[in-house]
């Protein structure tokens, strides 16, 4: 018996669900690049001309755009031939280096077809429409219809057999012959078409079989679906996403891996601990489950957080750093446990808790980034970190049940009969007010002192780094926080509730 796969079948919904989402990536990309080709070229006056002479008897038969048409169908049976993600990658990539080579050709070498004016009436003008629409205007060599369709008879011989093989190679050929019938294309177009196919599918196909190509493929594919959850929910995370992303294009680019990995895991499990993302069970029981199957290295979860969490580990070379991500795992876990137990924490309590949260977050990311600045040389960065999360997140904290507001604060709101777990109650509250018009003075020393102690380390490795957290935390400060807090503007009408305003604690 053959090893070989049976050629067609019907995918599990979840695997559909990756390569039809795989399919219409390709598709959007190819319209996106050969239609952005097409668009260019529209504006050329000229081009090559490549045909033959003989190519003057090839007739004209509108017939054939059914074969040529024929191409769209050729591709869609990849669903029912490739069912999983990772024999579907392949094929998808082949097609995108395909449209990417065609769509530079176009551009470099544009052609100028010779073919007299075609007019078509009766029962094959419909489709001959279709089929001169799908090719656009100047896109002739190479002919990725063509590519296309070689690649597809490639790809699925690979998987047939005797009959199946000759199937697909005379189907590939009709569609190379509609190109010609239909005076789509030359000769020259068909023939770089082939060969486009022939090279793309030997280059692409063995590299993107590799199981660390695929593994390190997947990991990207979870990262992108985090990241959109993610600013679902809020835009800054779209934000952040972009500045990842932005810096994977140049040198930064294996840090800005390990980066977003990072983002993406520890955003995910702060998500699950909040509340923000459900999951079966009581969320400590995951989180617990979670640490248990990073630090000993033996489980076989194959979730999205333990493959982020797994692929996080192994990108971080000192041990160091791989044991603030357990340490930081279990600081956010005891924000999880304050809400269960309603649990109100005293100023300093809450400040410890904020600088232990940030302080080995920063340092994480200061070590992706290969910096030799440590979070403890900013440690009024960190406790600006901590204001900046407070009062961004106010409101969904305490609907939440995560009470980031000093319990003697608490305190002083119920004496005024009004609830402090309730936002609007809160600052509606004269000691609500305070407390926040004390904190904002609080951030004020705060982002000066770490001005100072950025100064003190300028020249050092990560400064970029620490210099734009700063900013991104003084425009909140500055801007964003008195247009949502309109009573900041006129902080003399309030007298501040006694945080350490002024000695910057």
């Amino acid at each position: 018996m053959s090893g070989r796969p049976a050629l067609f079948g019907l995918p599990r919904r979840g695997e559909l669900l990756l390569t039809g989402s795989l399919a219409l990536g390709f598709a959007l990309f190819f319209l996106a690049v050969y239609g952005g080709a097409s668009w260019v070229t529209g504006f050329y006056s000229g081009g090559l001309r490549v045909d033959l002479p003989f190519e003057r008897h090839i007739p004209f038969v509108p017939a054939w755009a059914a074969v040529y048409v024929s191409m769209d169908v050729l591709l869609l049976l990849s669903l029912f031939v490739f069912r999983t993600w990772r024999d579907m990658v392949p094929f998808a990539l082949a097609l995108c280096a395909e449209t990417v080579v065609g769509a530079v050709g176009y551009l470099v070498l544009p052609v100028e077809v010779a073919w007299p004016t075609r007019v078509v009436q009766g029962g094959w003008a419909d489709i001959f429409f279709v089929a001169d629409t799908l090719n656009l205007e100047r896109n002739y060599l190479p002919s990725l219809h063509v590519a296309f369709a070689c690649t597809a008879a490639l790809a699925y011989a690979e998987r047939s057999g005797g009959w199946a093989r000759a199937l697909w190679g005379l189907w590939a050929t009709a569609i190379a012959a509609s190109t010609l019938l239909i005076h789509e294309h030359h000769v020259v177009d068909v023939v770089a078409g082939a060969l486009l196919a022939w090279g793309t599918w030997r280059f692409v196909a063995p590299r993107a079989r590799r199981e660390d190509f695929l593994a390190a493929l997947r990991v990207e594919a979870l990262c992108a679906r985090e990241l959109f959850r993610f600013s679902r929910r809020h835009l800054r995370y779209a934000l952040i996403g972009l500045v990842l992303y932005r810096y994977s294009l140049g040198r930064w680019r294996r840090q800005a891996r390990v980066a977003r990995v990072g983002f993406c895991f520890l955003q995910l499990v702060d998500d699950v601990l909040d509340g923000d993302r459900a999951v079966k069970g009581e969320p400590l029981d995951w989180v617990d489950a979670l640490l248990a199957e990073l630090e000993t290295g033996q489980g076989k979860d194959t979730g999205t957080a333990a493959t982020l969490g797994r692929e996080l580990l192994d990108s971080l070379e000192a041990p160091e750093a791989r044991a603030h991500v357990f340490a930081l795992m279990r600081t956010m876990r005891r924000d999880r446990e304050r809400v269960r137990a309603r649990r109100w924490l005293s100023a300093d309590a809450l400040l410890a808790q904020h600088r232990d949260t940030f302080r080995l977050s920063v340092d994480l990311m200061l070590h992706v980034a290969s910096a030799d600045v440590r979070a403890s040389d900013v440690p009024s960065l960190i406790d600006a970190f901590g204001w900046c999360s407070t009062l961004r997140d106010l409101r969904e904290d305490l609907e939440a049940g995560l009470y980031n507001v000093p319990a003697e604060v608490a305190e002083e709101v119920r004496g005024e009969g009004a609830e402090p777990g309730d936002y609007d109650a809160l600052l509606g509250s004269n000691a609500g007010r305070a407390w926040v018009v004390a904190e904002y003075g609080r951030a004020r020393v705060l982002l000066e002192r770490s001005a100072e102690e950025l100064s003190a380390l300028e020249g050092r490795t990560g400064m970029p780094l620490l210099r734009l957290f700063h900013r991104s935390i003084e425009g909140f400060r500055a801007r964003r926080l008195p247009r949502r807090l309109p009573f900041l503007r006129e902080p003399a009408e309030v007298k501040p509730w006694p945080s350490g305003a002024v000695s910057g604690r």
